[in-house]
């Protein structure tokens, strides 16, 4: 029996030191890159150490990283998750990070977004991961809205096995593209140790003869590059490209050595006639076991960009240029691309367009998932942030070697050439085996702008008002409405990705600000449509808000500036306009004195304005008419005085006849409504001189002494009184029931809206809260006031409530004066309302 057990015993132990030999064997395939050869021994040691649970769980890690690296997701995965439900993530957190990057790569970007969030809470100083997580968020953005590009399988050139790599054997030419494939017939027999595919060869196809709308229809049927052995031969090649003409063709070429481990190199072949030279290694680096892959030439054919694994890079495979100093010449003076190119994931597949752009794969940058195509611009010697070409040119799934044909094609759905076309590869689902050749388009979208001007008092259209357009790309265009009031732009000055400013100006309206249109995230064509509303400059003098003087002066008080601040706001708006500023007496003292009085209180203002807000002096001519214009007025007005209300109707004239007839008390408010400020255009052709279109200041505060009463009139239980909305003055009554609204009359935001007081922005719902067919307010749109005041207390930024029929401009909701104000109480013999302290 003890001889039984100790038989058993040697074969244990012989079985697990087979077994260990084998994953040795693993491990140095492993780290030379023979990821197919490390699999097979791995497994073939992992049934022999069953008995040694750590090296057995560490041996399922190698297995699954075989597999990851080797392009099998699914079995990667399945190791994976075996691991993770024996806490093996405790030992090894990349379990968490790999975990997340194979369901990024299947596009399951939330279960990515989750192990990856669980990866940087264990190992939160690893710096790929902020990146991760970056693609993560943006991936489902870019999905769910794509760019313009159409991309569409090259099915003529692709097969069960995989094609990569599309190249142009010539760049100035492009008449012929080469690529790779492991296709049956290649020449080599071998198995890729990285892979598990059989070896890969260079194919041709050449392109159409002619121009052809249908540029992809009439290519050649593929081929191999070369036959007779020289570029083809029984090892692993690919990735090839030429020069500008074509007599230099440059390759990845992988040879085996059976004493000694290779890495893939890069080699020159110079063309003669239909054959090629002998390929001569480009000597890039020193050590033979880095790889130095993926050649792409410059136009000048004095730099060559490649990807190597050599050490000193960033991450796995990074980007690398050499140089030579003419044509022909050896290429040394190797250079890293630096961390703006390169991260800490592999860059890899690059593609120098124009010798101005970079074109390369990535998957340490954001992307969507495997390798993702970006590209880098070279400016002033130094390549700018790489940008994803996002959704569809990238997937979830490894996206590489992009290539451009830039011949002009028409694309015959506009009639407009294709903005870009040209070739990259993909193992995306729906191909015709793993990594296919894909083609892609960016054809032109078509936009035109287009509308009406019209008369905003009649509705009437408006022949040749002047439109302007200024694009965000630098272009300006301009055209003038015809008699029935239309303007169009057509698709050659209506851009994509561009964003329009369009200025509106005809003689005798006001000017209004400018519309914005644009044509960024629109990819379909789009017919966009701006109609405007054009106000006339009125025929008689506009009033502004009071501005009140002591006895027998004309200096402007600091707490009246601001009451100029409409008539600035309409000069700064409306740049070519000329104003005459008048001021007006009442009716007492004589001509002269009242005349040199409203001169000196004309040019108060008038200094106010460019002195200290700096419009052109030439611009405004001050002008006192003392008493000899009474007022007209245009509609009915509330004067409050000595703690009254006093009501003035529409149509009277303010003459000495009609307010000496008027009661005692009432004749200084009529006195008051004469000594007026207004402004009158005189003429809307001023050029602006360059410093004076858009005047730069810095309003002075306006100092407002808060004293807690408000004057009011009181009739039974109506309780009125006077306030000011945007700088203009109003009567308003108090609301019966206990609110905190304000409601301001149809009419009385109508004529606001019409003297450009408010605007469209200040309605809650902006150009909704106007019928669409007459441009009237909807009864109950909302709107915000820059600015309501009531005796001395203001607030800003108020919210009011359209209505029909008020009987007063505006009505105020009491609970609106507590929450502002304080609470209040109503003192009936002095007409106030009086706050509590």
């Amino acid at each position: 029996m003890k001889k039984l057990f100790t038989l058993f015993l040697i074969i244990c132990i012989s079985l697990n030191a087979l077994g260990q030999k084998k994953i040795v064997a693993g491990d140095n395939a492993f780290a030379g890159k023979q990821f197919d050869k490390a699999l097979t021994a791995y497994k073939k040691g992992l049934k022999k150490i069953s008995k040694n649970p750590v090296e057995a769980k560490r041996v399922t890690y190698q297995i699954a990283e075989c597999y990851r690296i080797m392009g099998d997701l699914d079995k990667a995965e399945r190791q994976y998750l075996r691991l993770e439900k024996k806490n093996y993530q405790k030992d090894e957190p990349l379990l968490f990070f790999h975990l997340g990057s194979i369901s990024h790569l299947k596009g399951e970007y939330e279960k990515a977004l989750d192990y990856y969030l669980k990866y940087q809470e264990r190992e939160p100083e690893d710096t790929r991961i902020d990146k991760r997580i970056e693609g993560v968020r943006k991936s489902k953005g870019w999905l769910e809205n794509p760019t313009n590009y159409q991309v569409e399988n090259f099915k003529k050139i692709n097969t069960k096995q995989d094609e990569w790599a599309p190249r142009w054997i010539n760049l100035e030419k492009q008449n012929q593209m080469i690529f790779s494939s492991n296709r049956e017939g290649s020449t080599g027999k071998g198995i890729d140790q990285w892979t598990g595919q059989a070896f890969s060869d260079i194919y041709k196809i050449d392109r159409p003869k002619g121009k052809s709308n249908e540029w992809i229809g009439e290519w050649s049927n593929p081929a191999s590059l070369d036959d007779e052995g020289i570029l083809n031969s029984a090892v692993n090649e690919g990735e090839a490209t030429g020069n500008r003409k074509g007599s230099e063709i440059f390759l990845t070429k992988c040879p085996i050595d059976k004493k000694a481990l290779k890495a893939c190199y890069i080699y020159v072949s110079q063309k003669k006639g239909e054959s090629f030279g002998e390929p001569e290694l480009i000597q890039l680096c020193d050590d033979s076991l880095v790889n130095c892959i993926h050649p792409s030439l410059s136009m000048d054919e004095l730099t060559l960009y490649f990807a190597s694994d050599m050490k000193g890079g960033y991450g796995g495979f990074d980007l690398y240029k050499a140089t030579r100093a003419s044509k022909g010449g050896k290429f040394g003076n190797v250079e890293n691309l630096g961390e703006m190119i390169n991260s800490n994931g592999n860059e890899v597949f690059p593609s120098i367009r124009g010798d101005s752009v970079l074109y390369f794969s990535s998957d340490g940058h954001p992307g969507m998932g495997g390798l993702d195509i970006f590209y880098s611009v070279l400016y002033d010697g130094q390549f700018q942030e790489p940008q994803n070409m996002m959704y569809p040119i990238n997937s979830c799934y490894d996206d590489i070697g992009m290539i451009f044909y830039d011949e002009e094609i028409i694309d015959p759905k506009t009639n407009a050439p294709l903005l870009e076309k040209g070739f990259f590869s993909s193992n995306r689902p729906g191909g015709k085996g793993g990594d296919d050749i894909y083609y892609f388009q960016l054809p032109t979208t078509i936009f035109t702008l287009f509308g009406n001007v019209r008369d905003e008092g009649n509705r009437q259209m408006i022949d040749g008002a002047e439109i302007e357009i200024i694009g965000s790309n630098g272009t300006s265009y301009k055209a003038f409405t015809d008699v029935k009031g239309n303007y169009a732009f057509d698709r050659t000055k209506i851009l994509m990705n561009t964003t329009y400013k369009i200025k509106v100006k005809k003689s005798g309206y006001w000017d209004i600000p400018d519309a914005i249109q644009t044509t960024i995230g629109f990819n379909e064509n789009t017919d966009i449509r701006q109609d405007f509303l054009l106000t006339r400059i009125p025929k008689d003098p506009i009033v502004m808000p009071d501005i009140y003087y002591d006895l027998n002066k004309w200096d402007l008080k600091p707490e009246y500036e601001d009451s100029l601040m409409y008539l600035f706001f309409v000069l700064v708006q409306n740049p070519n306009l000329v104003v005459e500023l008048r001021s007006h007496t009442d009716s007492r003292a004589s001509d002269e004195h009242n005349d040199l009085l409203s001169q000196r209180r004309a040019q108060s203002c008038v200094d106010f304005l460019v002195k200290e807000m700096k419009i052109d002096a030439d611009r405004i001519i001050p002008k006192g008419y003392g008493k000899r214009m009474p007022r007209k007025l245009e509609k009915d007005i509330l004067v409050p005085y000595n703690g009254k209300m006093y009501q003035f109707r529409r149509g009277i004239t303010l003459d000495d006849n009609y307010i000496n007839a008027l009661p005692k008390d009432q004749q200084e408010p009529a006195h008051q409504l004469n000594r007026r400020t207004e402004f009158f255009v005189v003429r809307d052709d001023y050029v602006p001189k360059n410093d004076s279109i858009a005047p730069i200041f810095t309003p002075k505060p306006i100092t407002i002494i808060k004293k807690h009463i408000i004057p009011i009139q009181i009739n039974g239980d109506i309780v009125a009184g006077s306030c000011r909305a945007n700088g203009k003055n109003f009567g308003f009554m108090l609301s019966t029931k206990k609110t905190e609204d304000i409601y301001i009359d149809l009419t009385t935001a109508t004529n606001l809206l019409n003297e450009i007081i408010i605007e469209i922005d200040d309605f809650e719902l902006g150009e909704k809260a106007l019928k669409q067919d007459d441009g009237t307010i909807i009864e109950n749109s909302v709107l915000y006031l820059r600015e309501f005041a009531m005796g001395d207390d203001y607030a800003e930024n108020v919210r009011v409530i359209v209505k029909k029929g008020l009987p007063a401009p505006f009505v105020v909701g009491t609970e609106f004066i507590t929450e502002e104000w304080g609470k209040y109480t109503i003192d009936q013999n002095d007409m106030e309302l009086l706050f509590e302290k």
